[in-house]
């Protein structure tokens, strides 16, 4: 095990950290950054490969990797702004990289001995163009889907199903494999927690709806009296912590974008304070009448021994 072998191991490592972290990331310039720098590291590692054993074999890989890092970096600068001009530079930059790997896939594909292998280089090479078309789409959701699907056949391209040396000799890319399994390991990531917090959004929603039911009683009330006897202000005061702690949790800082969403966000939460601090007033109320009625019975209490002990005293004299 030579120390190019080894460097790339690690490069290899560093790969899988930038392709996991990339597909969770929902601002689609700061992917882009990350997944242009992480193929960079990948064609690095690729490099190391060919130093370790023969960069003749290796060399089409590294301009694979170029190839992706050049095309996330490009995007992640047109990104930059909205403009026809970039528009217009996107769009032809996106057929430019389109042509060439379609015309260099079809160009490997030909040149492969064995027909199960040409087979799953072409449905490889449709997921591979899917793939560039969905990180120059808008949204977080095309690059992801292509990226799953591609990262599949990747990983299938790892194995000896794809790769035979020689004289039938096979061999396993693990490295190369647990790259492309970081990558759907990530996709799968995102959307679970994407689900979670759709899950929580109508939670909230449920939550708010029983508070606002409840402070609409309060309304009804006519005095204090009447809401320390019907409503139950320490369960509402609960659901409203509840409340307060979803609303925070729900706010996404890449979704902070513009001063109008921001304003929202803001704006739901302060509501939120608002209403909590509304309950806490009532709870602070309903605690004097408590004391106030303790205080009450205390006297009353005080008042009837005295009685008691007069006559008491009165027949000891």
């Amino acid at each position: 095990m030579s120390t190019w072998f080894i460097v790339a191991q690690i490069f290899g490592v560093v790969v899988i950290c930038f392709e996991f972290a990339s597909y969770q990331i929902k601002d689609k310039r700061k992917y882009l950054l990350v997944n242009g720098i992480g193929s960079g590291i990948w064609a690095l590692m690729f490099v190391a490969m060919g130093l370790a054993t023969s960069m003749s074999t290796l060399f089409s890989l590294v301009v694979v990797a170029v190839y992706s890092s050049t095309r996330a970096l490009v995007f992640w600068w047109i990104f930059k702004k909205d403009s026809k001009k970039r528009r217009l530079a996107g769009k032809i930059f996106l057929g430019f990289m389109i042509v060439v790997a379609l015309s260099a896939g079809i160009f490997v594909i030909t040149g492969i001995e064995y027909r199960e292998v040409r087979i799953l280089q072409s449905v490889a090479l449709v997921f591979a163009l899917g793939f560039v078309i969905g990180q120059y789409l808008p949204g977080k959701h095309p690059v992801r889907i292509t990226v799953f699907f591609y990262a599949i056949m990747l990983f299938l391209t790892q194995t000896p199903l794809n790769i035979v040396e020689g004289n039938g000799i096979e061999r396993w890319n693990i490295m190369g494999m647990l790259i492309e399994a970081s990558k759907m390991a990530s996709v799968v990531v995102f959307y679970v927690l994407l689900v979670r917090k759709s899950h929580l959004a109508k939670k909230l929603k449920i939550i708010k709806e029983q508070v606002a039911c409840e402070m609409n009683k309060i309304d009804l009330c006519s005095n204090i009296e009447q809401i320390a006897a019907i409503i139950p202000v320490e369960k509402i005061e609960k659901l409203a912590a509840k409340m307060v702690r979803l609303e925070l949790s729900l706010i996404d800082k890449s979704e902070l974008t513009d001063a109008r969403t921001i304003e929202q966000k803001t704006q739901a939460v302060t509501d939120d304070l608002n209403t909590v601090h509304d309950i806490k007033i009532l709870l602070e109320k309903i605690m004097k009448l408590k004391l106030q009625k303790l205080d009450g019975r205390r006297k009353a209490l005080q008042e009837a021994m005295a009685d008691v002990i007069k006559p008491n005293a009165s027949s000891v004299i």
